[in-house]
């Protein structure tokens, strides 16, 4: 088709790694939202938030994402596109988000800097954002070094199925479906370099998120 393969694939490192990057961000915050209402409340706001959460974990991540995208209209424009794509990834990343947020809040609200915190008549939300969130920074950054690769696969996976972005928008997905011709693939095997940089992408998030979990010497 007379393509560059290596400007696309530059090109498509934008559009992945900022659909990543933008679900993430989505996930991180209905994570927080569910997670930190449910440890913070506890109660029957807790068992309601936790259950539909741990309904979403125990279905399998892939299929959750195809069911979600499948349910949308297939065409859409660039624009609502990206944002159903980020969107339904979201919504399936964010219940484990909420669990890890959830074991933190529920640790902390009890702890005597956050009860003194209440005696004194701050707003609940107050005492949440600014005494209780806190604690959970560490695991919030951990979630999101294990959401980006995640998501990274998870875009390039249903746009190699043909329900992301069209083969003319290029994104590593997009790219990879040239690879699904076997004759292609053996006289070109350069049209596989999109799979080297998702592989390198989600290897090195991964050892950066094992690195933050190793303690200082």
């Amino acid at each position: 088709l007379g393509r560059d393969i290596w400007s696309r694939l530059v090109s498509g490192a934008r559009l992945s790694l900022g659909i990543a990057a933008l679900a993430t961000a989505g996930a991180l915050l209905l994570g927080i939202a569910a997670g930190g209402a449910a440890g913070f409340a506890g109660g029957l706001i807790d068992a309601l938030l936790m259950r539909a959460c741990e309904f979403v974990l125990i279905l399998p991540a892939l299929y959750v994402v195809l069911v979600m995208r499948a349910a949308l209209p297939l065409v859409l424009p660039p624009g609502a596109l990206v944002a159903a794509v980020a969107g339904v990834l979201a919504v399936a990343g964010a219940p484990q988000v909420a669990r890890a947020v959830r074991a933190v809040t529920a640790a902390e609200r009890d702890r005597d800097y956050v009860l003194a915190a209440r005696a004194t008549g701050r707003h609940p939300l107050a005492v949440f954002l600014v005494h209780v969130l806190p604690a959970a920074r560490e695991v919030v950054v951990a979630q999101a070094l294990l959401l980006v690769p995640a998501f990274v696969l998870a875009e390039a996976t249903l746009s190699f199925l043909g329900l992301g972005f069209d083969a003319a928008t290029p994104s590593w997905g997009t790219a990879l479906q040239d690879a699904a011709n076997i004759r292609a693939l053996a006289e070109y095997p350069w049209v596989l370099a999109p799979a080297v940089a998702i592989a390198l992408t989600v290897f090195a998030l991964t050892l950066l998120a094992e690195a933050r979990e190793i303690p200082p010497a």
